[in-house]
Parts: structure tokens; sequence; C-alpha cells
């Protein structure tokens, strides 16, 4: 086999070998990428785009050919000392195309890898220490290395600027005295492992999903019971202690076993296949109700690129409300929306359709309302008019997570979460599972692509589906409700 060791796949050895086994020599067996995955990848290619806006005489190499005329497009640009993109060098066995190679001096480059976060993590000093490796052992003189990211801080007005939307943040010293000192074993301990009849026994563990969910889980997950361990509350270390001890599936938890409040009434639910309900809890959390009762969601978009005039990389911006409103305790809930149309900046008519639907007194519930708190802010950002308003809701708000979060109420059917996905069901029966959108994310990636692409020809089904979604949110949540009063 002939190994070649490319910066993603040194990327995906150093997170698993089992993992890098199968890339080489069963690839069929690895996935492809979801929609998510994808809109990350789409949005990595968007900031490269703005990255090479800043070198005017940049010149990209053209990799369409065979492998070795990229090699050779890369030689000849690198004799005209011109900034380069995507330069492709090969090292040993290793090979990488850095995403800008820029000229210092008489015969100097400057490696610049761009990613399209706004922090800096463990795996990009790793990512731009296998180039600075290679690229010094094919012969270049590396001068600075820099990892170029998104400034969050960032407000766009106008036109995209580049060099505001992006910083620069020289690594050179990490790179040089940590990241670069350990590729060469690396690489020796992966080809190893390559070149192997079969892969690694590496069991599960923390590194599945870190730096990133592993394409493998699936398969490597699949030997848990359905109703194992890893379904407690919030909780990464305790499932792996569990199971070092022989002990995998919930019922299996000793009664003498040490767990805290939360676990243990998991535990308990789990072998008795009933809820647990406080109703003490539950009745102090009803009586801060007050009536009229808005029930209120929103579903947000956000881009790497700024979409509109004073918004940030990656700020959610809303796009769509419903709003339930119960009169009184057991009236008919009426149904009140607003789903953004057209390309330009939703938030305005948003936040003008809000204030006239949300009145200006009862109880305001939201689930997890702490995020509808923080798109609301940030649109008095833009539309201070608005923020009497929003201090007004901010008083008026009630968080229907609580009650979960804080275990007045558990239902084994919710798999260790609180989430409305898996409360609703387990408390009332309705379910999303049906929907064809049927949750956030699609949701919003389903919006944008309707609203701001050409592949919109379903537009007004989409639409359809997104007023069904956010409004299930909404009428749950009053069904949640009423049937906490049973519980009273």
């Amino acid at each position: 086999m002939n190994i070649r060791i490319s910066k993603s796949k040194y990327l995906n050895g150093l997170q698993c070998k089992k993992l890098l086994w199968y890339i080489y020599n069963e690839p069929e067996a690895i996935p492809e990428p979801d929609d998510a995955t994808q809109a990350i990848f789409d949005q990595g290619h968007l900031v490269g785009d703005y990255a090479k806006k800043l070198f005017s005489n940049g010149v990209e190499v053209d990799h369409s050919g065979s492998f070795e005329s990229g090699l050779q497009s890369t030689k000849e640009l690198i004799s005209k000392r011109v900034p380069i993109f995507e330069a492709a060098l090969t090292y040993k066995q290793c090979y990488a195309r850095a995403d800008i190679l820029e000229p210092v001096g008489k015969d100097k480059w400057d490696l610049i890898e761009v990613k399209s976060s706004t922090d800096l993590k463990d795996v990009n000093y790793h990512d731009i220490g296998f180039q600075y490796y290679l690229y010094t052992g094919a012969g270049l003189k590396i001068n600075k290395c820099y990892l170029m990211c998104i400034d969050n801080a960032y407000v766009r007005k106008g036109d995209i600027e580049p060099y505001k939307l992006l910083k620069k943040i020289d690594v050179t010293e990490e790179v040089k005295a940590t990241y670069s000192k350990t590729i060469e074993n690396n690489i020796e301990e992966m080809i190893k492992a390559i070149s192997a009849d079969t892969y690694m026994d590496i069991g599960i563990g923390s590194h599945c999903n870190n730096p990133y969910d592993c394409l493998l889980i699936d398969k490597c997950w699949s030997f848990l019971p359905e109703r194992n361990v890893f379904l407690l509350y919030s909780n990464n270390r305790l499932p792996m202690t569990l199971m070092k001890e022989g002990i995998i599936e919930l019922t299996q938890i000793p009664e003498s076993y040490e767990l805290n409040e939360k676990h243990q009434i998991q535990v308990d639910c789990e072998k008795t296949g009933k809820p647990y309900i406080n109703k003490e809890k539950i009745k102090e959390f009803l009586n801060k109700i007050q009536y009229p009762a808005y029930y209120m969601d929103f579903e947000t978009c956000g881009s790497v690129i700024p979409l509109f005039d004073g918004s940030s990389p990656y700020q959610q911006i809303p796009f769509q409300f419903s709003v339930h409103v119960v009169k009184e305790k057991g009236a008919k809930p009426e149904h009140f929306s607003f789903l953004a149309d057209g390309t330009n900046d939703p938030r305005p008519e948003f936040m003008k359709k809000l204030k006239d639907v949300i009145g200006t007194k009862g109880s305001i519930i939201a689930y997890n309302a702490g995020f509808e708190m923080g798109i609301l802010k940030k649109c008095t950002v833009l539309l201070p008019q608005y923020k009497s308003c929003v201090e007004s809701i901010e008083e008026r708000i009630i968080d229907l997570l609580k009650p979960f979060s804080s275990f007045a109420y558990y239902h084994p059917k919710q798999d260790g979460s609180c989430s409305l996905k898996k409360v609703l069901p387990a408390l009332t029966g309705k379910s999303y599972d049906d929907m064809e959108i049927g949750d956030g994310g699609t949701a919003s990636a389903e919006y944008c692509r309707v609203t701001f692409t050409e592949n919109n020809q379903d537009k007004v089904k989409v639409r359809r589906l997104l007023e069904e979604y956010c409004g299930l949110d909404t009428m749950g949540m009053v069904d949640i409700v009423e049937k906490l009063y049973s519980f009273k």
C-alpha cells in the first residue's frame, strides 16, 4: 500500500488510529458527511475566499489535474515569489496544501492557516504544526506561522471588510517549541497502524467526540444496550467509570453505588418504568404563571460571514417566532406567528410584530429562556427603540426548562435529557418524529436555503413546514404546562 498522510488524515490519526485504519483500508465504511457537517465545510470555504482577498497578487494552485501537476505548479510559483494559495508539497510520506504561503524577504515564507472559528483550539496548532514540519522538511524556509481566524468583535457595515473580519495570530513559538516536535514519531506510529492487517482495538471514550464527532461512532458504540449508562444526565465521566467496572445498563447500577440526586432519580425511574414527580416543586413553579400567558419560541440563523449590517460573525438572527396566548387558565390558546420573507434583515419587522403580539402584562413562557433573551438583547443594539419592551419581557419571562432541569419531573423516556424534544413526547405523547423539519438546525438551514440561494423551488412547502415546526414548539409548551397542572 502506497501510504500518503495528508494533514486531515494526520489529525484523524491523532484522534483515533482505528478511524485512520478504516479510512485507508475500508473507506466504504466511512459515512458521507451529514448536512450539518457539510455546512461547516462550506462555511470554511467561504472564509478561505475572503482570506484570499487580503493578498491581491496571490495565485491559486490548480489542482484539477494530476497529483504531480499540482506539485509542479507549486514549485513554479515558489520560484516566482508570489503569495500562493493551496501550495502543495510532499516530504517523506506526508502531503499538505497550505491555505496561504506569503513570501518574506529574499527567501523566506510565512505559513498561514485559515480557520472559520472565532477562537483557537489545540487541534489548530496540531494542524499548522504538521504543515510546518512538512514544509521545512521539503526545503522551505518558514519565517512565521500564523493562524488566521474570525474576529467575533467585527460588526458589518456595508460590504464585508476582510481585513476586519479576519485576525492573524502568531503561533510560531508554540509550533516550534511543542507541536512540531512529536510529528515524526506520530507519523511512524500511524503508518504502522494503517499497514496492520486489522485495526487497533481502541475502546470508546472521550476521544470519540474530541476534537470532532468521529465518523465511526455508530459502528464503535453499537455494542451498547439501548438503556445504557451513557444516558445519565449531564455527565461525561461517570458512564466511563461504570463501564470500566462492567456496568453498562442503567438498571445494573447497584443500590449501594453513590450517585447524585438527579442520577439516583433517573436510575430509580429506569428500574420502575414510572416517572418521578415532585408535586411541591411543580406547584411552586406553576404559581409563578400569571395570565394571560404567552408561550414564545424563536427560530434563528447564523453565518460566519454576517448577512446584514449591524450583525457579527455567527450572530443568531431571528427570522421566525411562534406565540400561543392563553388568556386564562384552561382557555383555548390563540396562535400568532411571524416568518420573514425576502432577503432583507428580518430583525426590524420581527421586533415590531413581536411587540404587537406579546402584550404588556402576564407571563411569557419560553423553553430555555436564556436563548430568547439573548437574541432580544442583541436586537436592541441595532434597534434601541425596543429596549424598554425587551426589559419588560425579561421581567415577565418564565423558563419552562426549570422544572425539568431541576428534576421536579423526570420520565425514563426522556433518556437523560431535559430538552423540549424529549420532554414533550415523554409527558404528552406528542412527537417531532414524523416532521420533515423537526429540529432547530434543520429549520435554520432550510430557511437560509430557500431564502438566500437559487435552490428554492420548494420555498412554499418549506415555509409551511417551518410554520408547523415552530408552532408545535409553543403548542407543545402549552400542553406541557397543562399536564403539570394535573400533578398539583
